[in-house]
């Protein structure tokens, strides 16, 4: 399969992918993440922590396409059990990471739209790390 990657040196073409499918993600998430907000604020006015709920439900879904997008197009491997268990625990750890920089930000008060936007993409600055050794292709 040809890409707009496959002219660049093998060595770069993972992590422009990864850095286009974070883009995207990042944007889902967020898109998702603000549509919650204003969602709460309009129609659920008394609803406790809508920030964490809204937050939580952009990065669910952001994780089942980022998933399939890592699989297919940044790694170029086919989903398996064992990259799936290993994404969902990198994961994790993503969502423990962005939601401490979110409150983090909040406390420097930030508002909760630019602390989402932010600890997004602070956080997925440190995720293509986590998930490289999992997604690798083996040699030989």
């Amino acid at each position: 399969m040809r890409t707009f990657t496959s002219h660049l040196p093998a060595q770069f073409r993972s992590p422009v992918r990864f850095t286009i499918v974070g883009g995207l993600g990042t944007g889902l998430q967020y898109g998702v993440y603000y549509a919650c907000l204003m969602f709460c604020e309009l129609y659920l006015p008394d609803l406790a922590a809508p920030v964490t709920i809204s937050f939580t439900i952009g990065f669910c879904v952001e994780t089942v396409s980022n998933y399939l997008l890592t699989s297919f197009y940044t790694f170029a491997t086919k989903p398996t059990w064992k990259n799936a268990i290993a994404f969902l625990g990198g994961r994790a750890v993503n969502y423990l990471v962005q939601m401490t920089f979110l409150y983090l930000l909040m406390l420097c008060t930030l508002s909760d739209e630019w602390a989402g936007i932010l600890a997004i993409v602070l956080a997925g600055i440190v995720n293509y790390f986590v998930l490289m050794p999992f997604f690798k292709k083996k040699k030989g």
